[in-house]
């Protein structure tokens, strides 16, 4: 299996996502989505692109190592563990508890 399609694989099982509710989510075919698992070929940017919104992740996101991450500070990596396993309605509630957070 291409790259593509291994990572689009963990990041549903990660988060808890069928291919049929990405699809959903993409807003893209059910059968694009089987398609390109079955035929093991890669999305194109546009579909990759819709993929990652899909699964409420930016593109760079989906290409980034984790081993990319060694800039960060520890408690920068812990918290973007964190954020990651949040959905995506949480992430917002927690932008604005942050930003109520910088105001004071």
């Amino acid at each position: 299996m291409n790259y593509a399609l291994e990572k689009i694989e963990a990041i549903c099982c990660k988060k808890g996502i069928t291919k049929y509710k990405l699809a959903k989510q993409a807003q893209i075919p059910y059968t694009t989505l089987t398609n390109m698992f079955k035929k093991d070929t890669m999305p194109t940017l546009p579909t990759l692109q819709k993929i990652c919104e899909g699964l409420d992740i930016t593109m760079s996101q989906f290409f980034l190592e984790d081993e990319s991450r060694v800039d960060l500070t520890e408690k920068q990596k812990e918290l973007l563990l964190l954020w990651d396993d949040l959905p995506g309605d949480l992430q917002s509630r927690v932008i604005g508890y942050l930003e109520g957070l910088k105001e004071r």
